[in-house]
């Protein structure tokens, strides 16, 4: 926030007063959400809260009591106004669990009140408290304040004072201060998550103005300032509010689309903020109980926000397909190379739009296969496939652009990189099993398990990410796709008409010491070829027994001698002995 946007901070908080609304406690039970009528009608706000809550409340009550009647040794007297702030007040407005208890305060760090919280409990409530944690402030990540976290009453709690940029005369770098409600308020990234529950007075304050109404009545997402100077100041709320809109079903205000679209703040975006937050604000997208992930990429495409979140290697070093044109480094200008990537993200929303079909078709299926495939993933798979082609270089070693925007981009764990790159290596192969009809032969049950062997647990996601590509395809050609449908019968006939499903987790008949006995074969690559042959037979066999495996292996054996030059045949013996 630069010295014009706290001037406007200024007008915008010179004497301001909340809306306040008086709380009533409900049972969690037979509660599910305020409504616009507890605004307009009944001039209160239902809270539900659990037994740990109500218990955490009063002792902190009871603590700020002792504090402030000097009774807390080690602790002058001091009167702290405690609330409970943001998330956690919005998801109780809307009849929703929170386990994310963020305490604001008036006049004290959040630090110094925890410490003052610990003693309170062990002096008169006998409960023993762990470890006040401190996280330092850390604009680079959007950690603004220095926060206390530590757990009382069974839940986990964070503290922190209110805040406030202030400006010294001769200076233009601010000095995070202790604020008030309304400037604390107005810094906050969504009007919705700008409302405070008072402990001291059982209220809960709106000091916008506006976050219980956005949030009950025009459900509108929108920021307590304006939008491109939020965004400006702290580009991951950009995502934040997208996370939130897409959870909760509410429209983006038409400010904040305009910040949204903006070359800068996507600039800003790719810049300011670690590719760890961005990937984390991706993940609450992509997973949890309100999660909407096909909604949320589908508007990032839209707000043409991808690129700053699945970013690309250097330009110059990207090579392959993309929008049917093939690249070589510095092979076009850099214009060229964004008109295509907007032509690739678009071709991702069409994907994306695809995939809910798709994902139906299979989770329809009466015969579910016992392996359970990671959505996630899957959405993730999705929205990168246009540029599944292009590969780059990197110290002279070439890597996919795939691996790339899922390790670097969005800094996803190992174990989903190598499963998305497994999905991106195998669903051409996926996409010519489907385009045959699902019949019993030793040839099908060979193709369709040497799949599965290879793409183990990801076998599902990548039979939908071929059924994606070619629906796209059939798209584009004007034609109505049945795609979903033959997918659907492969994935019902792999799994029990085959009964393939976990076949990667079947154990060999014979082990490399017994194929060597049987054999007589020397140790060495030789055991992997013969391992293979028996890998197809079980596969193609799955009733046979030890006694034909050994046959089989003995036969492929003398055929394989048969067929060896008699020279290569005494070099084999000659290396055995």
């Amino acid at each position: 926030m630069n010295h014009n946007d706290v001037v406007k901070l200024q007008q915008y908080t010179e004497n301001a007063v909340p809306i306040v609304y008086p709380v009533t406690l409900v049972n969690p039970g037979s509660f599910q959400s305020n409504s616009k009528a507890s605004l307009v009608e009944d001039k209160t706000i239902r809270l539900a809260l659990d037994p740990n809550e109500i218990n955490l409340f009063q002792c902190i009550r009871k603590a700020c009591k002792a504090l402030r009647e000097g009774k807390l040794d080690g602790y002058s007297a001091k009167d702290v106004q405690v609330r409970v702030a943001g998330g956690w007040v919005r998801d109780k407005v809307l009849g929703m669990n929170s386990h994310d208890v963020d305490i604001a305060l008036d006049s004290c760090t959040g630090e110094e009140f925890a410490n003052c919280l610990k003693t309170y409990m062990q002096l008169f409530e006998n409960e023993k408290i762990g470890k006040i944690g401190v996280i330092a402030a850390n604009p680079d990540q959007s950690k603004h304040l220095e926060t206390a976290t530590m757990k009382v009453c069974g839940i986990e709690v964070d503290f922190s004072n209110l805040r406030h940029e202030a400006y010294a005369d001769n200076s233009r770098i601010p000095e995070i201060v202790i604020g008030t409600p309304v400037e604390d308020s107005y810094r906050r990234d969504l009007t919705m998550n700008a409302l405070y529950y008072n402990l001291h007075t059982n209220q809960v304050e709106d000091w916008t103005r506006r976050g219980l109404k956005d949030l009950l009545d025009t459900r509108l997402v929108t920021t307590p300032l304006e939008a491109y100077h939020t965004f400006r100041d702290d580009p991951l709320r950009v995502l934040r509010a997208i996370r939130f809109a897409v959870r909760f079903g509410m429209k983006l205000s038409d400010d904040l689309l305009e910040a949204c679209m903006s070359t800068t703040i996507h600039q800003e975006l790719h810049r300011k903020v670690s590719r760890e937050r961005v990937g984390k604000e991706l993940e609450g997208m992509l997973s949890g109980k309100h999660a909407k992930p096909i909604n949320a990429l589908e508007l990032i495409c839209r707000l043409n926000l991808a690129s700053s979140i699945f970013c690309l290697p250097p330009e110059d070093s990207i090579r392959g397909r993309l929008c049917s044109r093939t690249l070589e480094p510095a092979g076009c200008t850099s214009e060229e190379l964004n008109a295509l990537k907007a032509s690739a993200w678009e071709e991702s929303r069409k994907c994306i739009q695809i995939l809910p079909s798709v994902l139906q078709a299979l989770r329809g299926d009466s015969n579910s296969s016992m392996t359970v495939f990671d959505p996630r993933l899957t959405y993730v798979a999705a929205t990168i496939l246009p540029f599944g082609n292009l590969e780059y270089e990197e110290k002279k070693k070439t890597k996919t652009v795939v691996e790339f925007m899922m390790r670097e981009g969005i800094k996803f764990k190992n174990k989903d990189v190598i499963a998305v790159m497994t999905v991106f290596a195998h669903y051409e192969k996926m996409a010519q099993l489907l385009q045959v009809e699902p019949e019993v032969s030793k040839t099908v049950r060979l193709q369709a398990g040497l799949l599965l062997r290879d793409t183990r647990d990801m076998w599902v996601t990548t039979l939908a990410l071929a059924t994606v590509t070619l629906t796209r395809q059939q798209e584009q050609l004007g034609k109505v796709s049945t795609w979903q449908e033959r997918a659907q019968r492969w994935h019902s006939f792999i799994a029990f008409d085959l009964n393939l499903d976990g076949c990667w987790k079947v154990k060999p008949i014979l082990n490399g010491k017994e194929m060597i006995e049987l054999l007589d074969i020397p140790r060495g690559p030789l055991v992997g070829v013969y391992a293979k042959e028996q890998t197809d037979w079980i596969l193609m066999n799955p009733e046979g027994t030890v006694e034909q495996c050994r046959e089989h292996l003995t036969m492929v054996k003398k055929k394989r001698d048969n067929a060896l030059p008699q020279a290569e045949q005494q070099i084999s013996k000659k290396i055995h002995l």
